[in-house]
């Protein structure tokens, strides 16, 4: 999935603003950018940027945009796992990033897949240390699912039906769990109020569980 560097996007889009606010064309805004970055936009591209339907971080999105679904579900349950919300200034610009670093190629489609249903662009690298990288920028998305998660807020997007706390299971799972050898799945996260969390669906989807239990590192408590 190729994607422009952001610092080239922001860029781009500032020079995009400035050339438009001159009153010059679209052609014409297309051809000064193709002569000094050696970039083609598209008409449809300055279009959406100009009337604020994207920006260079991806679709703008608000709280209304934000609806229950099994693919917001589980972004939520892998944010709690791997995830992290990374909220940061350069330049004078915020910039609001979503991401995820995980060992399975599948589940970083799966993370991507979701993330571009709900409307955020997203980008999938791989480290040399073996991990995949999976970003999208988002403010709206990124001021729900900051940590310390409120849980009490989120509670309405996971618990919205039984498609979406099997998504958020899933996720939380495939980030957090592991399997001994006896067959039996244990998740371990430091947050122990989560950890009540999960072992709540669980219970009230018929599903036996004890824990959590204090895991040998500190710190660390365990679901199994």
């Amino acid at each position: 999935m190729k994607l422009r560097p952001l610092e080239l996007r922001m860029k781009l889009y500032d020079e995009v603003y400035s050339l438009r606010r001159l009153g010059l064309s679209y052609n014409q805004i297309i051809k000064i950018i193709q002569e000094k970055y050696n970039e083609r936009l598209t008409f449809s591209h300055i279009s959406y940027w100009l009337r604020g339907i994207y920006n260079p971080c991806g679709r703008v999105i608000t709280l209304d945009d934000i609806k229950p679904s099994k693919e917001l579900a589980f972004i939520i349950g892998s944010i709690i796992g791997d995830g992290n919300i990374l909220i940061y200034a350069k330049e004078k610009k915020h910039y609001y990033r979503i991401c995820l670093k995980c060992k399975d190629f599948d589940y970083a489609l799966e993370f991507a897949r979701c993330l571009e249903y709900i409307g955020v662009k997203p980008w999938i690298g791989k480290r040399r240390d073996g991990y995949y990288i999976v970003e999208g920028y988002s403010k709206t998305l990124c001021e729900l699912l900051k940590k310390p998660l409120d849980i009490e807020k989120l509670r309405y997007y996971i618990e919205y039906s039984i498609e979406t706390i099997v998504a958020f299971l899933r996720a939380f799972f495939d980030s957090e769990g592991s399997v001994n050898k006896k067959g039996r799945i244990y998740v371990f996260n430091t947050d122990l109020r989560t950890l009540n969390y999960v072992r709540e669906l669980l219970l009230r989807s018929s599903i036996e569980v004890t824990g959590p239990h204090l895991n040998v590192k500190r710190g660390y408590t365990d679901l199994r």
